[in-house]
């Protein structure tokens, strides 16, 4: 139902001190808190503090992430702030909910649980279990068109009263301009982080934005290729390869991620990724195997169980030097990513690793970093671009 409170100039004197009061730290210090959590806390404290019987608390946005379509944040008095992710595909979960008719009428959608049937929305059942009397859901818009918002909700019997109303109406704009800043930085951090890595992430959100901007660092190289993937691909369409990838990388990425590692670029069916080396050699190069070792066995798993047309095989190259690792690129389209000729050398040993049969093939001076780990020698190989030839070598079982 819709209703009616008091604009802001007929709000009492004391409401209005307390809406002030409110506003002047949404738009104030809760800017500057960097855990949304926190803000959370603030807001809420605060709304209690002033009278309201706050009882149960949302805020919603849409975000631009590969996993999910939204994130929320999900306070109840008495259990504290509880995290939401919303997958995609829930377009039926949304358009029961009272967010679909306040997205649609671009205005509150509140009720009192004595009201309503369970049937109203989707949410009316957990409510009245909850105990709650009544709810608010207030939407919020976005500059760039997305959609969120945030609800309210009172166990208190008589619920809601008018003046707990006006001075919900009264901060609502200040909390979703807070809500909008919060958003952009989490937009920002999860599409840098989604598209080039968490390291890079975090140089270039801390300046590192300008073309050359590079350091030097030693570092354990990972090099994975799929092998015979233009055989395998050639008769697929369009849709069948993306899927095919994304099987694979699926067997490539997350053990790469789960030993520290970076992954810095997919080059077609090629995975660049490094281990920093800083002042421990030998155990970026050992998260480096166990991550090359895990890969092969995701790989085999994947054989056990897929039709014989869908399976794939991989071939994986490890090597230790230095990289520069820094921004390459022309004018305002640059490139965060790794270049050096140990970069090269790891390539090219992939390609070896394709023609003498291993799935993992590492450089001299990698293996010389794990004198722990027994290797099988492969003989010495003259590599295209490289200029001596590379004793290489395969990891014993």
């Amino acid at each position: 139902m819709s209703i009616r409170v008091p604009s802001l100039d007929q709000l009492d004197r004391d409401l209005l001190a307390k809406a002030l009061a409110i506003q002047t730290w949404l738009i104030g210090e809760a800017r500057f808190l960097t855990d949304p959590d926190d803000v959370v806390e603030g807001f809420v404290q605060r709304v209690t503090d002033a009278g309201v019987p706050l009882d149960r608390f949302t805020s919603v946005i849409p975000t631009l992430y590969a996993a999910r379509r939204g994130l929320g944040r999900h306070w109840i008095r008495g259990e504290g702030i509880k995290l939401l992710e919303f997958g995609w595909g829930n377009e039926a979960v949304y358009q029961s909910s009272p967010f679909a008719v306040a997205h649609r009428t671009r205005d509150w959608v509140t009720f009192r649980l004595d009201e309503v049937d369970d049937e109203a929305f989707g949410i009316v059942e957990e409510l009245r279990a909850g105990g709650y009397s009544h709810y608010i859901c207030a939407p919020v818009f976005f500059r760039d068109g997305g959609e969120g918002g945030l609800t309210f909700a009172t166990r208190r019997p008589e619920g809601f009263s008018p003046s707990d109303l006006a001075l919900l109406r009264a901060v609502e704009a200040a909390t979703a301009a807070t809500l909008d800043v919060n958003r952009v930085w989490i937009l920002l951090n999860e599409t840098l982080r989604m598209y080039i890595g968490e390291e890079p992430k975090n140089r270039v959100l801390s300046g590192q934005v300008r073309r050359g901007d590079v350091v030097p660092m030693r570092a354990a190289i990972v090099f994975a290729d799929m092998r015979g993937f233009t055989g395998l691909s050639a008769a697929m369409t369009a849709a069948q390869t993306v899927e095919l990838l994304n099987r694979y990388f699926d067997c490539v990425v997350p053990p790469v991620e789960e030993a520290g590692g970076e992954v810095l670029k997919y080059i077609g069916d090629g995975v660049l990724a490094i281990f920093g080396a800083g002042d421990d050699e030998t155990a970026a190069c050992a998260k480096a195997l166990g991550a090359a070792q895990a890969i092969v066995e995701r790989v085999a798993a994947h054989r056990a169980e897929a039709p014989a047309e869908q399976r794939f095989d991989i071939k994986i190259a490890l090597h230790f030097g230095e990289v520069a690792y820094g921004n390459i690129g022309s004018g305002a389209r640059l490139d965060y990513t790794v270049v050096g000729s140990g970069v090269n050398l790891a390539s090219r040993l992939a390609d070896l690793a394709g023609n003498l049969g291993p799935r993992i093939l590492v450089s001299a001076d990698f293996a010389k970093l794990l004198p722990g780990h027994a290797f099988h020698d492969r003989g010495e190989h003259e590599l295209r671009g490289v200029a001596e030839p590379q004793t290489v070598f395969e990891p014993s079982p």
